[in-house]
C-alpha cells in the first residue's frame, strides 16, 4: 500500500484498539483496565494467543509475544503494515465486520471498483447466477500464500467469448472471507449468496458483447480466512478451455515441505493423479495446460508447522 494508505490504516487501527470492545482484550493481558494509551506487550500477547490457537506458530514458542514486538511497533507506528499482519489484528481481536471493512478500504484492497463480501455478510442477499452465455478462451491464475501459510490473494486474467449477448460475467467464491476488485474490463456488482455456502459477484463489462465477440477481464481477490482452508488451489472446468496457466506463489517465511501437481475427477473426490513438483527460484510452482475439458486440476501442498 502507498504511504497515505499505510498512514491512514495505521491510524484507524490505533483508534480501534482503544475502543472498549477491543481494548478490554489487551488490557486484560496486562492486568490493567481503562488504560488510555496502547500497551504493546498486551497487544502482542493477544496476537500470540491467536496464532497459537490457530496453529500459525508453535505453541511451544513462549518467546513469540516478544518476537512480535517489532512487527506490532511498525504496524501501529505507520512504518510497515502488510495485509497478513492486518489480518492477524482483525482475527485476533475479532473485529466487527464494519471495522474490518473500514480497514480494508483504507489499505486500498477494496478500492475503486471493489467490493467486500465477508465484511458485509449481513447485507449480502440471496441471488441467482445469470445464465451461462460465454466460453473462456484463455485463463491465467496466480494464487499467493502469505507468511502465515494462509491464502493471501488471487489474481486472474481471463479472455471470455460471448455465445449470446453478454453484459456481465459472474465470479463464484466458496468463502465469504474475501474482498474482490476488478482490475480491467469492468466493474463490480453487488455480492450475493447463491446457496450451499457459495457467494458470487458479477463483473459488469465495460462494453456489452455480441455473440462471437471477446474481451479480457482481470480481477483480484484478497482473502481473510478465520478457519484455515485445505492447503490446495484447484480450478474446475465445465467446458473446454485452451491455454490455462496456473501458479502458486509461496511466501519465503512459510515455504511448503512438499508440493504436488494433481488432478481430481470431481471437487468432492480424492486426487486421481499426483506428481511431486519443486519450487522454482521465485519460491513458486507453475504449470501450463494447453487445454482442459471437464476436469479439476491444481496444486496441493504440505506446509511445515512452525518451529519444525
Amino acid at each position: 500500500m502507498d504511504r497515505k494508505a499505510l498512514a491512514d490504516t495505521s491510524q484507524k487501527l490505533r483508534e480501534l484498539l482503544l475502543e472498549p470492545d477491543y481494548a478490554c482484550r489487551w488490557q486484560a493481558r496486562i492486568g490493567r483496565r481503562q488504560a488510555h494509551a496502547l500497551h504493546q506487550s498486551g497487544i502482542c500477547q493477544v496476537l500470540a494467543e491467536y496464532m497459537w490457537a490457530n496453529g500459525l506458530e508453535s505453541a511451544d514458542d513462549e518467546l513469540l509475544p516478544r518476537k512480535l514486538k517489532d512487527r506490532v511497533y511498525r504496524a501501529l507506528g505507520g512504518n510497515s503494515l502488510s495485509l497478513a499482519t492486518l489480518r492477524w489484528f482483525t482475527e485476533a481481536f475479532e473485529m466487527k465486520p464494519g471495522d474490518t471493512a473500514t480497514l480494508l478500504h483504507l489499505t486500498g484492497s477494496a478500492g475503486a471498483g471493489g467490493t467486500l463480501i465477508g465484511a458485509r455478510r449481513a447485507l449480502v442477499r440471496p441471488g441467482v447466477l445469470p445464465p451461462r452465455r460465454h466460453r473462456t478462451v484463455s485463463l491465467k491464475d496466480c494464487h499467493r500464500i502469505g507468511p502465515d501459510g494462509l491464502p493471501e490473494s488471487h489474481r486472474t486474467v481471463q479472455v471470455i467469448r460471448a455465445e449470446e449477448d453478454l453484459d456481465r460475467y459472474p465470479c463464484v467464491f466458496d468463502t465469504d472471507a474475501a474482498s474482490f476488485r476488478v482490475v480491467r474490463g469492468g466493474r463490480c456488482g453487488e455480492p450475493y449468496a447463491v446457496g450451499d455456502g457459495l457467494y458470487a459477484v458479477d463483473i459488469l463489462l465495460n462494453e456489452p458483447l455480441r455473440a462471437g465477440q471477446a474481451t479480457l477481464v482481470e480481477y483480484e481477490t484478497t482473502f481473510w480466512y478465520r478457519t484455515p482452508p485445505p492447503p490446495e488451489f484447484r480450478r474446475a472446468t465445465v467446458d473446454r478451455i485452451s491455454n490455462v496457466d496456473m501458479r502458486v506463489q509461496f511466501h519465503h517465511l512459510r515455504l511448503p515441505r512438499r508440493v504436488w501437481s494433481s488432478e481430481w475427477s470431481a471437487l468432492d473426490a480424492p486426487p486421481a493423479y499426483s506428481e511431486s513438483v519443486e519450487l522454482d527460484a521465485e519460491k513458486s510452482v507453475h504449470r501450463n495446460y494447453p487445454a482442459l475439458d471437464h476436469t479439476v486440476v491444481g496444486f496441493r501442498w504440505e506446509i511445515a508447522r512452525p518451529g519444525r
